[in-house]
Protein backbone atom coordinates (compact mmCIF):
# COMPACT_ATOMS: atom_id res chain seq x y z
CA UNK A 1 0.00 0.00 0.00
CA UNK A 2 1.30 3.93 -1.05
CA UNK A 3 2.23 5.72 1.87
CA UNK A 4 -0.22 8.53 2.84
CA UNK A 5 0.97 11.78 2.38
CA UNK A 6 1.07 14.60 4.49
CA UNK A 7 -1.77 17.03 5.52
CA UNK A 8 0.42 20.49 5.71
CA UNK A 9 -1.65 23.24 6.08
CA UNK A 10 0.28 26.74 5.54
CA UNK A 11 -0.13 30.00 6.64
CA UNK A 12 -3.15 31.55 4.52
CA UNK A 13 -0.95 33.71 2.31
CA UNK A 14 -4.22 33.51 0.04
CA UNK A 15 -6.71 35.07 2.13
CA UNK A 16 -10.29 34.05 2.27
CA UNK A 17 -11.79 32.33 -0.51
CA UNK A 18 -15.15 32.38 -1.95
CA UNK A 19 -16.08 28.75 -0.78
CA UNK A 20 -14.62 26.41 1.97
CA UNK A 21 -14.29 23.84 -0.90
CA UNK A 22 -11.50 26.02 -2.80
CA UNK A 23 -9.58 27.42 0.14
CA UNK A 24 -9.23 28.93 3.12
CA UNK A 25 -12.81 29.71 4.92
CA UNK A 26 -11.81 32.57 7.29
CA UNK A 27 -9.49 34.83 8.00
CA UNK A 28 -9.63 37.05 10.61
CA UNK A 29 -7.77 39.43 13.21
CA UNK A 30 -4.34 38.26 11.68
CA UNK A 31 -1.72 40.08 9.81
CA UNK A 32 -0.44 38.06 6.81
CA UNK A 33 0.80 40.97 4.54
CA UNK A 34 3.74 42.09 6.78
CA UNK A 35 5.94 38.88 6.68
CA UNK A 36 4.97 36.46 3.45
CA UNK A 37 4.23 33.41 4.07
CA UNK A 38 3.76 33.75 7.75
CA UNK A 39 0.18 34.53 10.23
CA UNK A 40 0.63 37.02 13.12
CA UNK A 41 -1.69 38.44 15.08
CA UNK A 42 -2.95 41.70 14.16
CA UNK A 43 -2.75 45.02 16.27
CA UNK A 44 -5.54 45.61 18.73
CA UNK A 45 -8.41 48.39 18.52
CA UNK A 46 -9.92 50.16 21.67
CA UNK A 47 -12.54 52.91 22.21
CA UNK A 48 -11.33 56.33 22.38
CA UNK A 49 -14.51 58.00 22.96
CA UNK A 50 -18.04 58.18 24.56
CA UNK A 51 -20.38 58.63 21.45
CA UNK A 52 -24.09 58.57 21.62
CA UNK A 53 -25.25 57.32 17.43
CA UNK A 54 -23.33 55.48 14.91
CA UNK A 55 -20.34 57.77 12.89
CA UNK A 56 -20.90 57.99 9.74
CA UNK A 57 -18.23 60.13 8.69
CA UNK A 58 -14.39 60.86 10.03
CA UNK A 59 -12.46 63.94 8.41
CA UNK A 60 -8.96 65.23 9.66
CA UNK A 61 -7.79 69.15 9.70
CA UNK A 62 -5.66 69.59 6.63
CA UNK A 63 -3.69 72.29 8.49
CA UNK A 64 -3.76 70.97 12.04
CA UNK A 65 -3.43 67.32 11.55
CA UNK A 66 -4.04 66.47 14.98
CA UNK A 67 -7.16 67.51 14.80
CA UNK A 68 -10.38 65.42 14.05
CA UNK A 69 -14.11 65.88 13.66
CA UNK A 70 -16.45 62.78 13.37
CA UNK A 71 -20.41 63.02 13.01
CA UNK A 72 -23.20 60.67 14.36
CA UNK A 73 -26.32 59.43 12.80
CA UNK A 74 -27.85 61.90 14.37
CA UNK A 75 -26.43 65.24 13.49
CA UNK A 76 -23.96 65.68 17.01
CA UNK A 77 -20.16 66.71 16.29
CA UNK A 78 -17.37 64.97 17.81
CA UNK A 79 -13.51 66.48 18.48
CA UNK A 80 -9.99 65.50 18.91
CA UNK A 81 -7.56 66.90 19.29
CA UNK A 82 -4.72 64.24 20.27
CA UNK A 83 -4.52 62.33 16.89
CA UNK A 84 -7.41 60.42 17.69
CA UNK A 85 -6.36 59.31 21.24
CA UNK A 86 -9.71 60.61 22.87
CA UNK A 87 -12.68 61.77 21.12
CA UNK A 88 -15.28 64.35 22.96
CA UNK A 89 -18.36 66.03 21.93
CA UNK A 90 -17.80 69.07 20.42
CA UNK A 91 -18.82 72.03 23.00
CA UNK A 92 -21.81 73.09 20.59
CA UNK A 93 -23.47 71.49 18.17
CA UNK A 94 -24.78 72.58 14.97
CA UNK A 95 -29.00 72.86 14.25
CA UNK A 96 -30.81 69.59 15.84
CA UNK A 97 -32.33 67.55 13.29
CA UNK A 98 -28.91 66.01 11.63
CA UNK A 99 -28.70 62.98 10.21
CA UNK A 100 -24.81 62.24 9.27
CA UNK A 101 -25.62 63.24 5.80
CA UNK A 102 -21.92 63.84 5.20
CA UNK A 103 -18.72 65.77 6.60
CA UNK A 104 -15.78 68.15 4.86
CA UNK A 105 -13.35 70.41 6.13
CA UNK A 106 -12.70 73.32 3.06
CA UNK A 107 -10.89 76.41 3.49
CA UNK A 108 -10.71 76.08 7.09
CA UNK A 109 -14.50 75.67 7.95
CA UNK A 110 -16.12 72.41 8.73
CA UNK A 111 -19.33 71.66 6.62
CA UNK A 112 -21.77 69.76 8.62
CA UNK A 113 -25.13 69.43 6.01
CA UNK A 114 -28.74 68.49 6.94
CA UNK A 115 -31.20 67.34 4.97
CA UNK A 116 -31.91 70.81 3.61
CA UNK A 117 -29.50 72.81 5.14
CA UNK A 118 -25.40 73.35 5.50
CA UNK A 119 -23.96 74.20 8.83
CA UNK A 120 -20.23 75.79 9.18
CA UNK A 121 -18.18 75.44 12.08
CA UNK A 122 -15.14 77.84 11.84
CA UNK A 123 -12.46 78.88 11.14
CA UNK A 124 -10.80 76.43 12.86
CA UNK A 125 -7.82 77.69 13.50
CA UNK A 126 -9.04 80.52 15.05
CA UNK A 127 -11.77 80.81 17.49
CA UNK A 128 -14.38 78.59 15.96
CA UNK A 129 -17.75 78.82 16.07
CA UNK A 130 -21.13 77.27 14.92
CA UNK A 131 -22.46 79.19 11.52
CA UNK A 132 -26.06 77.50 11.15
CA UNK A 133 -28.39 77.58 8.63
CA UNK A 134 -25.55 79.09 6.34
CA UNK A 135 -27.58 81.42 3.64
CA UNK A 136 -24.43 80.71 1.25
CA UNK A 137 -26.18 77.50 -0.08
CA UNK A 138 -29.39 76.56 -0.76
CA UNK A 139 -29.18 72.77 -0.86
CA UNK A 140 -32.00 70.47 -2.35
CA UNK A 141 -33.05 67.76 -0.05
CA UNK A 142 -31.93 64.39 1.07
CA UNK A 143 -32.36 62.46 3.73
CA UNK A 144 -29.15 60.06 4.22
CA UNK A 145 -26.47 61.49 2.29
CA UNK A 146 -24.82 64.45 1.19
CA UNK A 147 -21.34 63.68 0.52
CA UNK A 148 -18.82 66.16 -0.01
CA UNK A 149 -15.21 66.12 -1.92
CA UNK A 150 -12.49 68.57 -1.52
CA UNK A 151 -11.26 68.09 -5.30
CA UNK A 152 -7.86 68.24 -5.59
CA UNK A 153 -8.28 69.46 -9.61
CA UNK A 154 -9.37 72.85 -9.01
CA UNK A 155 -9.97 73.32 -5.10
CA UNK A 156 -13.58 73.65 -5.10
CA UNK A 157 -16.10 71.59 -2.59
CA UNK A 158 -18.30 69.25 -4.16
CA UNK A 159 -21.43 67.94 -3.00
CA UNK A 160 -24.61 65.55 -3.71
CA UNK A 161 -28.13 66.68 -2.67
CA UNK A 162 -30.34 63.98 -4.17
CA UNK A 163 -30.38 63.85 -7.81
CA UNK A 164 -27.94 67.37 -8.31
CA UNK A 165 -24.58 67.99 -7.77
CA UNK A 166 -23.33 71.25 -5.78
CA UNK A 167 -20.51 73.14 -5.86
CA UNK A 168 -18.70 75.87 -4.01
CA UNK A 169 -15.71 77.76 -4.96
CA UNK A 170 -13.64 80.73 -3.59
CA UNK A 171 -13.15 83.91 -5.64
CA UNK A 172 -9.78 84.36 -7.14
CA UNK A 173 -7.80 86.72 -5.12
CA UNK A 174 -10.22 86.14 -1.98
CA UNK A 175 -9.88 84.30 1.33
CA UNK A 176 -13.86 82.75 1.64
CA UNK A 177 -15.46 83.76 4.65
CA UNK A 178 -18.72 82.32 5.39
CA UNK A 179 -20.40 85.85 5.69
CA UNK A 180 -19.04 87.52 2.95
CA UNK A 181 -20.89 86.42 -0.76
CA UNK A 182 -17.54 88.59 -2.43
CA UNK A 183 -15.16 85.96 -1.04
CA UNK A 184 -16.82 83.08 -2.93
CA UNK A 185 -19.88 81.73 -5.39
CA UNK A 186 -21.69 78.78 -4.98
CA UNK A 187 -24.16 76.72 -7.41
CA UNK A 188 -26.50 74.43 -5.89
CA UNK A 189 -27.45 72.31 -9.10
CA UNK A 190 -24.18 72.82 -11.05
CA UNK A 191 -25.06 69.16 -12.50
CA UNK A 192 -28.37 67.37 -13.04
CA UNK A 193 -29.02 63.53 -12.87
CA UNK A 194 -31.65 61.89 -13.99
CA UNK A 195 -35.16 61.74 -11.87
CA UNK A 196 -34.89 59.37 -9.40
CA UNK A 197 -31.57 59.22 -9.14
CA UNK A 198 -29.75 60.15 -5.62
CA UNK A 199 -25.77 60.75 -4.35
CA UNK A 200 -24.60 58.57 -2.39
CA UNK A 201 -20.41 59.43 -3.20
CA UNK A 202 -17.91 61.10 -4.43
CA UNK A 203 -14.53 60.39 -5.43
CA UNK A 204 -12.06 61.64 -8.41
CA UNK A 205 -10.50 59.78 -10.98
CA UNK A 206 -8.13 61.77 -13.63
CA UNK A 207 -9.82 64.69 -14.89
CA UNK A 208 -13.54 63.86 -13.78
CA UNK A 209 -15.33 63.86 -10.78
CA UNK A 210 -16.92 60.16 -10.20
CA UNK A 211 -20.18 60.27 -8.80
CA UNK A 212 -22.09 56.94 -7.22
CA UNK A 213 -25.88 56.49 -7.06
CA UNK A 214 -28.45 54.72 -6.02
CA UNK A 215 -32.59 54.69 -6.21
CA UNK A 216 -35.00 54.32 -3.74
CA UNK A 217 -35.71 54.69 0.08
CA UNK A 218 -34.00 52.09 1.60
CA UNK A 219 -31.09 50.37 -0.34
CA UNK A 220 -32.58 47.23 -1.52
CA UNK A 221 -35.63 48.72 -3.33
CA UNK A 222 -33.93 49.11 -6.72
CA UNK A 223 -30.44 46.90 -8.86
CA UNK A 224 -29.62 49.93 -10.08
CA UNK A 225 -25.68 51.19 -9.23
CA UNK A 226 -24.83 53.34 -11.93
CA UNK A 227 -21.32 55.73 -11.49
CA UNK A 228 -21.90 59.04 -13.48
CA UNK A 229 -18.99 60.96 -14.28
CA UNK A 230 -18.24 64.81 -15.15
CA UNK A 231 -15.49 67.20 -15.92
CA UNK A 232 -16.95 69.85 -13.62
CA UNK A 233 -17.44 72.37 -16.48
CA UNK A 234 -19.74 70.27 -18.89
CA UNK A 235 -23.65 71.28 -19.16
CA UNK A 236 -24.23 67.74 -18.81
CA UNK A 237 -22.35 64.03 -17.51
CA UNK A 238 -20.35 61.88 -19.69
CA UNK A 239 -20.97 57.95 -20.19
CA UNK A 240 -22.04 56.62 -17.15
CA UNK A 241 -20.53 53.11 -15.69
CA UNK A 242 -23.40 51.05 -15.15
CA UNK A 243 -23.28 47.93 -12.46
CA UNK A 244 -26.15 45.99 -11.90
CA UNK A 245 -26.15 46.07 -8.29
CA UNK A 246 -28.72 47.48 -5.53
CA UNK A 247 -26.76 51.28 -5.87
CA UNK A 248 -23.31 52.14 -5.14
CA UNK A 249 -22.27 52.69 -1.85
CA UNK A 250 -18.39 53.91 -2.00
CA UNK A 251 -15.94 54.68 -4.11
CA UNK A 252 -11.57 55.03 -3.51
CA UNK A 253 -9.05 55.46 -5.78
CA UNK A 254 -6.13 54.05 -5.79
CA UNK A 255 -3.54 54.77 -8.13
CA UNK A 256 -5.42 54.83 -12.17
CA UNK A 257 -8.19 52.47 -10.60
CA UNK A 258 -11.37 53.76 -9.47
CA UNK A 259 -12.51 50.96 -6.58
CA UNK A 260 -16.64 50.34 -6.30
CA UNK A 261 -18.64 49.05 -3.35
CA UNK A 262 -21.53 47.98 -4.36
CA UNK A 263 -24.78 46.30 -3.84
CA UNK A 264 -25.98 44.29 -0.68
CA UNK A 265 -23.88 41.20 -1.52
CA UNK A 266 -20.57 42.41 0.15
CA UNK A 267 -19.17 42.90 -3.72
CA UNK A 268 -16.68 45.27 -4.67
CA UNK A 269 -15.66 46.36 -8.25
CA UNK A 270 -12.81 47.55 -9.95
CA UNK A 271 -13.23 50.64 -12.72
CA UNK A 272 -10.99 52.28 -15.07
CA UNK A 273 -13.45 55.01 -15.51
CA UNK A 274 -15.06 53.52 -18.55
CA UNK A 275 -16.19 50.01 -17.44
CA UNK A 276 -16.05 47.73 -14.28
CA UNK A 277 -15.08 44.38 -13.24
CA UNK A 278 -15.77 42.67 -10.22
CA UNK A 279 -12.63 41.61 -8.08
CA UNK A 280 -13.89 40.59 -4.37
CA UNK A 281 -16.98 39.40 -2.45
CA UNK A 282 -17.25 38.41 1.29
CA UNK A 283 -18.12 34.45 1.08
CA UNK A 284 -21.31 33.00 2.29
CA UNK A 285 -18.58 31.06 4.72
CA UNK A 286 -17.65 33.82 6.71
CA UNK A 287 -20.91 36.21 6.59
CA UNK A 288 -24.11 34.26 5.63
CA UNK A 289 -26.77 36.52 4.15
CA UNK A 290 -29.09 34.07 2.52
CA UNK A 291 -32.96 34.68 3.17
CA UNK A 292 -33.87 38.09 3.98
CA UNK A 293 -30.33 39.28 5.47
CA UNK A 294 -28.15 41.15 3.94
CA UNK A 295 -24.95 43.58 3.90
CA UNK A 296 -24.38 47.39 4.05
CA UNK A 297 -21.40 49.33 3.39
CA UNK A 298 -21.33 52.95 4.37
CA UNK A 299 -19.60 55.73 2.16
CA UNK A 300 -17.20 57.22 4.83
CA UNK A 301 -16.04 53.57 5.26
CA UNK A 302 -13.78 52.72 2.86
CA UNK A 303 -10.50 53.89 2.79
CA UNK A 304 -6.66 53.77 1.64
CA UNK A 305 -5.21 51.87 4.65
CA UNK A 306 -1.31 50.41 3.96
CA UNK A 307 -1.71 50.75 0.34
CA UNK A 308 -4.43 48.61 0.14
CA UNK A 309 -8.72 49.35 -0.29
CA UNK A 310 -9.83 48.64 3.26
CA UNK A 311 -13.86 49.03 4.12
CA UNK A 312 -16.17 48.19 6.93
CA UNK A 313 -18.83 45.70 6.52
CA UNK A 314 -22.59 46.25 8.28
CA UNK A 315 -25.46 44.04 9.14
CA UNK A 316 -28.18 45.00 6.69
CA UNK A 317 -30.87 46.97 8.56
CA UNK A 318 -31.86 45.44 12.02
CA UNK A 319 -31.01 41.91 10.56
CA UNK A 320 -27.52 40.61 11.83
CA UNK A 321 -25.00 38.08 10.51
CA UNK A 322 -21.31 36.86 11.53
CA UNK A 323 -18.63 38.20 9.67
CA UNK A 324 -18.97 41.98 10.26
CA UNK A 325 -16.01 44.46 10.68
CA UNK A 326 -13.11 45.93 8.81
CA UNK A 327 -12.07 44.45 5.71
CA UNK A 328 -8.78 44.62 3.29
CA UNK A 329 -8.16 43.43 -0.04
CA UNK A 330 -4.82 43.16 -1.62
CA UNK A 331 -4.55 42.71 -5.43
CA UNK A 332 -1.72 40.24 -6.33
CA UNK A 333 -0.52 38.50 -10.35
CA UNK A 334 -2.16 35.82 -8.25
CA UNK A 335 -4.97 36.73 -7.38
CA UNK A 336 -7.13 39.76 -4.98
CA UNK A 337 -6.27 38.45 -0.92
CA UNK A 338 -9.19 39.47 1.82
CA UNK A 339 -8.68 39.12 4.80
CA UNK A 340 -11.41 40.30 8.12
CA UNK A 341 -8.53 42.77 9.03
CA UNK A 342 -9.70 43.87 12.24
CA UNK A 343 -12.70 42.89 14.37
CA UNK A 344 -14.09 46.28 16.21
CA UNK A 345 -14.56 46.37 20.59
CA UNK A 346 -15.81 44.86 22.23
CA UNK A 347 -14.27 42.10 20.51
CA UNK A 348 -17.84 40.90 17.99
CA UNK A 349 -18.50 40.36 14.64
CA UNK A 350 -22.22 40.57 14.48
CA UNK A 351 -23.14 36.92 15.47
CA UNK A 352 -25.22 37.86 18.77
CA UNK A 353 -26.35 41.81 17.53
CA UNK A 354 -26.49 44.26 14.59
CA UNK A 355 -23.02 45.12 14.39
CA UNK A 356 -22.20 48.29 11.67
CA UNK A 357 -19.03 49.95 11.26
CA UNK A 358 -19.90 53.95 9.73
CA UNK A 359 -17.03 55.60 8.94
CA UNK A 360 -13.01 54.93 8.96
CA UNK A 361 -10.24 56.86 8.19
CA UNK A 362 -6.23 56.56 8.32
CA UNK A 363 -4.55 58.23 10.87
CA UNK A 364 -1.32 56.74 9.99
CA UNK A 365 0.45 54.11 8.56
CA UNK A 366 -0.50 51.55 11.16
CA UNK A 367 -3.33 53.03 12.70
CA UNK A 368 -6.69 53.61 11.78
CA UNK A 369 -10.15 55.00 13.41
CA UNK A 370 -13.04 53.33 13.06
CA UNK A 371 -16.69 54.36 14.25
CA UNK A 372 -19.18 52.00 14.48
CA UNK A 373 -22.47 50.29 16.51
CA UNK A 374 -22.87 46.93 18.35
CA UNK A 375 -26.37 46.76 19.35
CA UNK A 376 -27.04 49.78 21.16
CA UNK A 377 -23.51 50.51 22.31
CA UNK A 378 -21.82 53.32 19.62
CA UNK A 379 -18.18 53.86 19.47
CA UNK A 380 -14.87 54.88 17.78
CA UNK A 381 -11.82 52.77 17.72
CA UNK A 382 -8.22 53.23 17.22
CA UNK A 383 -5.65 51.03 16.47
CA UNK A 384 -3.29 50.33 19.51
CA UNK A 385 0.16 49.45 17.87
CA UNK A 386 1.43 47.70 21.14
CA UNK A 387 -1.16 45.36 21.57
CA UNK A 388 -2.39 42.31 20.05
CA UNK A 389 -5.15 40.64 19.40
CA UNK A 390 -5.97 38.62 22.77
CA UNK A 391 -8.05 35.49 23.84
CA UNK A 392 -7.48 33.48 20.41
CA UNK A 393 -9.50 36.17 18.70
CA UNK A 394 -7.11 35.81 15.65
CA UNK A 395 -7.62 32.77 13.70
CA UNK A 396 -7.82 31.01 10.27
CA UNK A 397 -10.18 28.42 9.33
CA UNK A 398 -8.64 25.82 6.52
CA UNK A 399 -10.22 24.43 3.58
CA UNK A 400 -12.73 21.24 3.48
CA UNK A 401 -9.77 18.69 2.46
CA UNK A 402 -11.41 15.69 1.01
CA UNK A 403 -8.97 13.31 2.84
CA UNK A 404 -10.67 9.49 2.31
CA UNK A 405 -13.87 7.91 0.81
CA UNK A 406 -16.54 6.31 2.35
CA UNK A 407 -14.97 3.01 2.29
CA UNK A 408 -11.30 4.18 2.93
CA UNK A 409 -11.55 6.74 5.74
CA UNK A 410 -7.75 8.00 6.79
CA UNK A 411 -7.40 9.03 10.46
CA UNK A 412 -4.55 11.51 11.91
CA UNK A 413 -2.43 10.62 15.02
CA UNK A 414 0.50 12.99 14.46
CA UNK A 415 0.68 16.36 14.31
CA UNK A 416 3.77 18.75 14.17
CA UNK A 417 3.34 22.93 13.75
CA UNK A 418 6.57 25.20 12.92
CA UNK A 419 6.66 28.30 13.42
CA UNK A 420 8.94 31.11 12.08
CA UNK A 421 10.41 32.04 15.76
CA UNK A 422 10.51 31.12 19.13
CA UNK A 423 7.76 30.76 21.15
CA UNK A 424 7.74 33.50 23.85
CA UNK A 425 6.48 34.45 27.20
CA UNK A 426 2.45 33.78 27.63
CA UNK A 427 2.39 33.19 23.41
CA UNK A 428 0.13 30.05 22.85
CA UNK A 429 -1.37 28.08 19.54
CA UNK A 430 -4.56 26.25 19.76
CA UNK A 431 -5.86 23.89 17.02
CA UNK A 432 -9.15 22.46 16.55
CA UNK A 433 -11.26 20.18 13.92
CA UNK A 434 -14.08 19.37 12.12
CA UNK A 435 -15.63 16.69 9.89
CA UNK A 436 -18.19 18.80 7.97
CA UNK A 437 -18.87 22.86 7.58
CA UNK A 438 -22.22 22.29 10.56
CA UNK A 439 -20.40 19.81 13.07
CA UNK A 440 -18.87 22.42 16.15
CA UNK A 441 -14.97 22.17 16.98
CA UNK A 442 -13.54 19.94 18.46
CA UNK A 443 -9.58 20.83 19.97
CA UNK A 444 -7.15 18.61 19.39
CA UNK A 445 -5.25 20.24 21.72
CA UNK A 446 -3.49 23.57 23.07
CA UNK A 447 0.21 24.44 23.16
CA UNK A 448 1.27 26.85 25.17
CA UNK A 449 4.74 28.45 26.16
CA UNK A 450 4.15 27.32 29.67
CA UNK A 451 4.32 23.73 28.65
CA UNK A 452 6.77 23.88 26.06
CA UNK A 453 9.13 26.68 26.70
CA UNK A 454 10.79 28.66 23.15
CA UNK A 455 10.16 26.00 20.78
CA UNK A 456 10.51 26.49 16.92
CA UNK A 457 8.35 23.36 16.50
CA UNK A 458 6.90 20.82 18.49
CA UNK A 459 5.54 17.54 17.45
CA UNK A 460 2.94 15.46 19.46
CA UNK A 461 0.56 12.57 19.04
CA UNK A 462 -2.84 13.69 18.06
CA UNK A 463 -6.27 11.41 17.62
CA UNK A 464 -8.38 12.72 14.65
CA UNK A 465 -10.81 9.46 13.90
CA UNK A 466 -10.82 8.10 10.38
CA UNK A 467 -12.92 10.77 8.35
CA UNK A 468 -13.68 11.68 4.22
CA UNK A 469 -13.68 15.03 4.70
CA UNK A 470 -11.44 17.19 7.50
CA UNK A 471 -11.33 20.84 8.23
CA UNK A 472 -8.87 22.30 10.37
CA UNK A 473 -8.94 25.86 12.68
CA UNK A 474 -5.29 27.71 13.81
CA UNK A 475 -5.74 30.28 16.97
CA UNK A 476 -2.84 32.25 17.92
CA UNK A 477 -2.82 33.62 21.24
CA UNK A 478 -0.81 36.71 22.60
CA UNK A 479 2.27 36.68 24.63
CA UNK A 480 2.30 38.24 28.12
CA UNK A 481 0.37 41.55 28.29
CA UNK A 482 -0.64 41.05 24.64
CA UNK A 483 2.42 42.55 23.71
CA UNK A 484 4.17 39.46 21.34
CA UNK A 485 2.58 36.90 18.95
CA UNK A 486 3.44 33.63 17.83
CA UNK A 487 4.52 33.90 14.34
CA UNK A 488 2.91 30.77 12.58
CA UNK A 489 4.13 29.13 9.34
CA UNK A 490 2.61 25.68 9.08
CA UNK A 491 1.18 22.87 10.65
CA UNK A 492 1.36 19.25 9.24
CA UNK A 493 -1.17 16.25 10.09
CA UNK A 494 0.13 12.82 9.44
Amino acid sequence: MAELKPLIINAPVTGIAQSPHVGFADVRNLDIFTIPGIARLNNTMTSVGTITGLIKWIVRDPVTPANFYAVDGAGDVYVSTNSGVSFDALGTQPTAGGAGQGLAIWKDYLFCPRATGMDLYGPLSSSPAWRNGWAGLTMDTDALWHPMLSSKLDGELYGGAGRYVFNIAEVSGQTFLWDDVDTYTSTSQALTLPTGYRVKCLEELGNNLMIGTWKGTTITDFKIADIFTWDGSSTTYGQPINIVENGVNALLTLGNSLYVLAGVDGKMYKSDGIGANLIGQIPSSVANIEGSKYLETFPGAFINYKGRPTFGVSSGGATFTGGMGVYTLLETYKGNVLTLDQTVSPADDGTTAVLKVGALLSVSRDTLLAGHQAATTYDIDKTTTTTRVASYGGYFDSSLYVVGTNLNKRSFTEIEFQLAKELAAGESLRFKYRVNLTDSWTTIDEYTYTDLGAVISHNDVTNIPATELLQVKVELGAGTSNLTTPEFKSLTLR
